[in-house]
């Protein structure tokens, strides 16, 4: 129930105060968080520690506390996608790769987008939405039911429908054999193993291709899609998609949410 109340007063605060108060408010909240050192801290420093080894212990904190700061401004954003215009989402998108979008979108074949906890993953679902994609999300449930109901209400406000099957695999293969949009994290675990060999698997049995992707905080309410050049399912399974996601986490490690284990493989540059 105490989920369920602090999910309603975040909601409050961004229908009631000042987008700047309200961001204002959300660091100190996720500051207070950091403080008291919790798992999640532990996990993402040790990540970040594997990520980016040359970085010095001050400023792997430092990364670490701005990523629990961007969690909290991106769970804001998340809240706010209902009052925002599909005109206005669109002009707040930069994107970079533009190129590699359009090749997914030129391929005629369902698109698989792999994607980590960086940045704003519910923002990048909205906006391919947005801009006529039939989406699909495969999310981990939220431990509270009714928190997950309302989350999934707000997506599907977007246009984002959330894979509920068990197994999901049957209901992502059909919608990716009718040309849709698949999207899943390939830094946290996926059907018992990593995401990115479940992506593999789809894509060959269903012909998608994968596209690396994710959504990067630029400004309050900027962002920056960022693409990778599509993959075949050979390349994914090979293990491309790592080059591919480790550059977008080294780039922006303040805003990566790697507050679990990340799975075996992901941060190994060799």
């Amino acid at each position: 129930m105490l989920s369920v109340l602090g999910y309603l007063l975040v909601d409050l605060a961004v229908r009631a105060l000042p987008a700047p108060v309200a961001d204002r408010s959300a660091r100190g909240v996720a500051r207070l968080a950091f403080a008291v050192r919790p798992r999640s801290r532990v996990a993402l420093e040790a990540n970040l520690r594997h990520l980016v080894p040359q970085l010095p212990a001050a400023e792997r904190r430092l990364r670490a506390r701005e990523a629990f700061e961007h969690f909290a401004l991106s769970l804001l954003d998340f809240l706010r996608l209902r009052r925002l215009p599909a005109a206005d989402l669109e002009r707040a998108i930069e994107i970079r790769g533009a190129v590699h979008l359009e090749q997914a979108r030129a391929s005629g074949r369902g698109v698989i987008v792999l994607s980590a906890h960086l940045g704003n993953w519910e923002w990048g679902a909205a906006w391919l939405a947005a801009r006529g994609e039939r989406v699909s999300i495969l999310a981990r449930p939220h431990p509270h039911p009714r928190v997950e109901r309302w989350f999934e209400h707000l997506r599907s406000e977007q246009g984002v429908r959330v894979l509920r099957g068990r197994p999901a695999w049957p209901e992502a293969a059909r919608a990716l054999r009718r040309r849709e949009w698949v999207a899943l994290m390939a830094d946290r675990g996926c059907a018992g193993g990593p995401a990115w060999g479940w992506a593999a698997a789809l894509a060959r049995r269903t012909g998608a291709v994968v596209l690396p992707a994710v959504m990067v905080r630029l400004a309050p309410g900027r962002y920056a899609a960022c693409f990778e050049p599509p993959l075949t399912h050979e390349a994914c399974a090979a293990g491309d998609h790592r080059a591919a996601l480790r550059r977008q986490l080294v780039l922006h490690p303040g805003q990566w949410f790697g507050f679990e284990p990340a799975p075996a493989g992901l941060l190994a540059s060799g």
